[in-house]
């Protein structure tokens, strides 16, 4: 029997969602859209206020920053392949940065919708608790 370490470690517990059509990008083609996992999750909510010392006099300044496009290139992939669509986040940032706001968007909502992000802890808790008995005794 596999340790609950190990158990943890094989766990196939991020959620995707294949089929999805972005027929203004690439009339056809299908993609796979992943969540993403916890670290890269956090990263994200903890890059989003910034913090900054204008002068001592003035305090501080605070500013928000999207990186939606980031999120997306970080979940999209290639339906097909499994590969992602953008290897090279940077450019993936680029190019995102570039396209529809509501397409990014509406991509932005289901990532963060299959990263569980859109639940309340409670929600998160009864959902666990529920397929709690499903595991191997």
């Amino acid at each position: 029997m596999a340790s609950l370490k190990d158990q943890i470690r094989a766990a196939q517990d991020i959620k995707r969602q294949d089929d999805v059509e972005i027929p203004e990008w690439a009339p056809g083609a299908r993609f796979r859209v992943c969540g993403l996992p916890s670290g890269d999750w956090e990263a994200y909510q903890n890059s989003l206020t910034k913090m900054t010392r204008r002068d001592s006099a003035a305090g501080i300044e605070v500013s928000v920053r999207s990186r939606k496009a980031e999120i997306v290139a970080k979940a999209l992939r290639d339906q097909d392949t499994d590969e992602l669509v953008f290897p090279d986040l940077r450019e993936g940032i680029a190019i995102l940065s570039q396209r529809s706001a509501g397409i990014v968007g509406g991509l932005f909502e289901l990532v963060r919708h299959l990263s569980d992000d859109d639940k309340s802890f409670t929600q998160r808790v009864t959902e666990a608790e529920a397929g709690f008995g499903d595991g191997p005794s």
